[in-house]
């Protein structure tokens, strides 16, 4: 990611259920600071690019946009930071959390800048998400998938949001996760039509 953006520092973070608040990787001590800044203080570009759903870009921190977190902008002014932008991190429904962004210098992203690191984000909360589910010992097991109607279900999800297999069967497991119910639970609700997510 540091790589093929213009950023120095990368951070990324879950900020509530159905996860806890907290740093879950820092590329460096810099951006782990910065993030755990944003989590104790409740304020930041990640808690805003979750209550919108959308990248926030800041370009330049001395516009003053960011005169509502001081405390943020003061360490990321310690720590010689000109730009932040925040990807939140969605699987279907649900949260999973933001990948912070830092750099050095003042530079606003380009929309192709901004598309590849939106998919990079989606891709980490995948990762996170799986993590997350196969830690999980009970129905919401990797071992679910060759079952009749979980496969009902999976192709009834493909159907209404236009995803891949894979994709749609993360999103039942997800939905689980977040319900607190079973996968089994889940398929059968979207086969019955009580869950429908292209509403």
């Amino acid at each position: 990611m540091i790589r093929s953006l213009p950023v120095h520092h990368v951070g990324i973070s879950s900020l509530g259920a159905p996860f806890e608040v907290e740093t879950i990787c820092a590329s460096d001590a810099v951006a782990a600071e910065l993030d755990e800044t944003q989590l104790d203080s409740g304020v930041g570009p990640c808690w805003r690019a979750r209550a919108t759903a959308a990248p926030v870009l800041l370009p330049d921190l001395r516009n003053g946009v960011v005169s509502a977190w001081p405390l943020f902008l003061a360490t990321a002014t310690r720590h010689g930071i000109s730009s932040v932008y925040a990807f939140p991190m969605v699987v279907g429904l649900l949260e999973v959390g933001v990948v912070n962004l830092y750099a050095t210098r003042a530079h606003a992203l380009s929309a192709g800048q901004v598309g590849e690191a939106a998919l990079l984000a989606n891709s980490a909360g995948q990762q996170i998400l799986r993590s997350a589910l196969d830690s999980v010992d009970d129905d919401v097991s990797a071992n679910v998938s060759p079952r009749r109607f979980v496969h009902q279900a999976t192709g009834m999800v493909v159907a209404q949001l236009r995803v891949a297999p894979d994709d749609a069967l993360l999103i039942i497991r997800a939905h689980a996760f977040a319900s607190g119910r079973t996968v089994r639970e889940v398929a059968e609700a979207i086969i019955s039509r009580d869950i429908d997510f292209s509403v």
